[in-house]
């Protein structure tokens, strides 16, 4: 297990003011992370009827009795401190991240003030709800967590069983079997996009590659027999889930998981035999459920507005069969080697790491370079390139992506037209249909027919929209500064490794999806803790309080 979970608490020499603030704070803050790892992916109202509403009243009224409350203590617990502390030794204690937060937070604020649809604004898109309150609320979170939650076992294997269970009835509705009638009444055209009870298969996957490096963490370095094997069983189920989604963002999200914990697996050779045998568990799921779709083709689900190559691709094509036998001889060497060679360390190979990262640029760089050529409207493609564009992924236009294409087009349009204010700080939390009547009207009616077109699909472009580039870069300073902390402990301190993957996932699923009620203010609990665990850490190395 991880150096910091196994840490034991130092005697607290504060006055007994101090300890219970500290106490109270601990408690509502762990009560709170509780309920929105392990009870909130699970509840719903009405079926997929009201989910999105359903879902943001839970995540409203819960967070407005505990934030408030925690509020509250805070001002106690900052008046049980006031000898020893004022606004510059706080200052102090501050992180990048922290003050990216603030930043962000004061941004949020002056986008709703200028903005020229402060309902909107204030509340934010009806269905979305992501408005300037919210907002607010992701920002306390982070700070909340990050100072407050105290690492709990028990609130993280509780969040897995919780995961588990949305994970398989993701599998079981795609085969058909719905156990608690979910798609009853529900049209045949609305069924391939709900799963489990979460509702839309991107606020699901978004959920569950959050949830996913936890369970990595577990098998990977647990020492518990148990664990390691509940930990395995949930691997299997989120492979089914990312199989049977067909959620294209979710295998990006998959492959950062994967790389982050790749990284650090270089550093013991019992845990890089487990990373292999993760590995292991991901084809071999992938197999079982190619097995399934071929032994009943009647019960899947039949797709109306989209395809499934990419599911068909993992599941039965002959390049993962390939990958599959690959890794299990690679881990059968491995093993061997580990075995009569006491002296071999995996360490010897950290050199992989730069491999791994430039691969991933080239192979980065190779799509967007083929899309380009495949893409350019003065010559059809020929020879490989005509090959090449008969896949849709590499054919970039308006219908691209589900329409990413054009989206992302009238978010850069939009940007582009707009004034100085909207520039800055956007037009407003959440207020991305609004600015696409401003500037964009009559392309984005007739496109979608008369709908309005609430978000880009793409999280980093609609913060650019709705609250500018001041906003945007504060927000994604959070992110990145926090990675970078994280990355920096991550060799000496393993717990925080879930939270650098999960952190790292959310931004690649979400470069393709959006800002929800279900997994925003889930990744800020988890940007929190991992936060939490470097101050610990932190002032454990340097003997100053964190």
């Amino acid at each position: 297990m991880a150096n910091y979970a196994k840490k034991k608490k130092n005697k607290s020499k504060e006055s007994a003011g101090m300890q219970t603030t500290d106490y109270i704070l601990s408690v509502m803050c762990s009560m709170y992370v509780f309920c929105m790892l392990c009870i909130y992916p699970l509840y719903y109202e009405n079926k997929y009827f009201n989910m999105g509403d359903a879902k943001y009243h839970f995540f409203k009224y819960v967070s407005v009795f505990f934030l408030v409350a925690m509020l509250f203590t805070v001002v106690a617990w900052l008046a049980a401190r006031r000898k020893e502390m004022n606004f510059a030794i706080i200052a102090r204690t501050f992180s990048y991240p922290d003050w990216f937060a603030v930043g962000f937070f004061v941004f949020s604020y002056f986008s709703f003030v200028l903005s020229e649809y402060k309902e909107t604004a204030f509340y934010g898109y009806d269905g979305w709800y992501m408005g300037m309150m919210s907002q607010f609320a992701f920002v306390i979170i982070y700070f909340l967590v990050s100072r407050f939650w105290r690492w709990s076992p028990t609130t993280l294997l509780f969040a897995l069983g919780t995961a588990a269970i949305t994970y398989q009835l993701g599998i079981w509705q795609r085969f058909l079997i719905d156990p608690l009638g979910m798609y009853i009444d529900l049209g045949p055209e609305y069924i391939e996009k709900f799963v489990s009870t979460l509702g839309q298969t991107t606020w699901f996957s978004s959920y569950a590659v959050l949830i996913f490096p936890i369970g990595m963490f577990y098998y990977c370095y647990d020492e518990k027999k148990w664990a390691r094997i509940f930990a395995g069983i949930f691997l299997a189920l989120g492979y089914g889930m990312l199989a049977t989604t067909n959620s294209d963002s979710a295998y990006v999200a998959f492959i950062l998981i994967l790389m982050a914990f790749f990284w650090f697996a270089l550093e013991s050779n019992q845990t890089f035999g487990r990373f292999l045998e993760a590995v292991l568990i991901g084809l071999a799921s992938f197999r079982v459920i190619g097995i399934c779709r071929l032994l009943f083709p009647e019960k899947q689900i039949t797709l109306i507005t989209g395809d499934e190559a990419i599911t068909a691709f993992v599941t039965g094509s002959g390049l993962m069969l390939f990958l599959l036998v690959a890794v299990a001889v690679l881990y059968g060497v491995y093993r061997y080697v580990c075995k009569v060679n006491k002296e071999f360390s995996v360490r010897k190979f950290v050199f992989l790491r730069s491999v791994m990262v430039w691969a991933a640029v080239l192979a980065v760089w190779l799509v967007l370079l083929l899309i380009i050529l495949v893409s350019k409207e003065d010559a059809a493609p020929t020879g490989i390139l005509q090959k090449v564009s008969e896949i849709s992924f590499f054919r970039f236009d308006d219908q691209w992506g589900n329409h990413r294409g054009f989206n992302w087009r009238m978010a850069i349009e939009a940007f582009k037209n707009a004034s100085l204010k909207d520039v800055l700080v956007g037009a407003g939390p959440d207020c991305f249909a609004c600015s696409m009547d401003k500037y964009c009207f009559e392309e984005v009616y007739t496109y979608w027919q008369g709908l309005q077109l609430a978000c880009a699909h793409n999280e980093w472009l609609n913060m650019l929209v709705t609250q500018g580039v001041l906003g945007v870069a504060s927000y994604i300073g959070i992110f990145v500064t926090v990675i970078i902390r994280m990355g920096k402990i991550g060799k000496t301190e393993p717990a925080v490794i879930p939270f650098l993957a999960a952190t790292l996932a959310y931004m690649g699923h979400n470069f393709f999806c959006y800002q929800q009620c279900i997994c925003t203010p889930i990744v800020f609990i988890m940007m929190g803790i991992g936060e939490m665990i470097v101050r610990h850490t932190t002032q454990e190395q340097s003997g100053k309080k964190a």
